[in-house]
């Protein structure tokens, strides 16, 4: 089982930074992404996890997250993507 851990702020100034990030993943592999060291973040992350989303996609794989702070689940469930980001509270 893959672990993605990033940590620190997902914001519009970290975002770019995070973008390549996400470790390669192969056809039919499945990564977990811990969020649970996320300091802060704003909408810019949940930006930042669709596109995630998407580049797993494209590499055959997929995404699930985990250890999502309380604000950013605010935000997710604000903006309504929730049923595109798989939310997990355990691996």
């Amino acid at each position: 089982m893959k672990i993605f851990q990033p940590n620190g702020t997902l914001t519009l100034e970290s975002a770019s930074r995070q973008l390549a990030t996400l470790p390669s993943i192969g056809q039919g592999e499945q990564l977990n992404v811990d969020l649970s060291q996320i300091t802060t973040a704003d909408s810019s992350a949940v930006a930042l996890l669709l596109h995630w989303m998407r580049s797993a996609q494209k590499q055959g794989g997929e995404l699930q997250f985990f250890g999502v702070p309380e604000g950013l689940t605010g935000l997710i469930h604000l903006y309504e993507v929730d049923a595109l980001l798989p939310l997990s509270n355990r691996i």
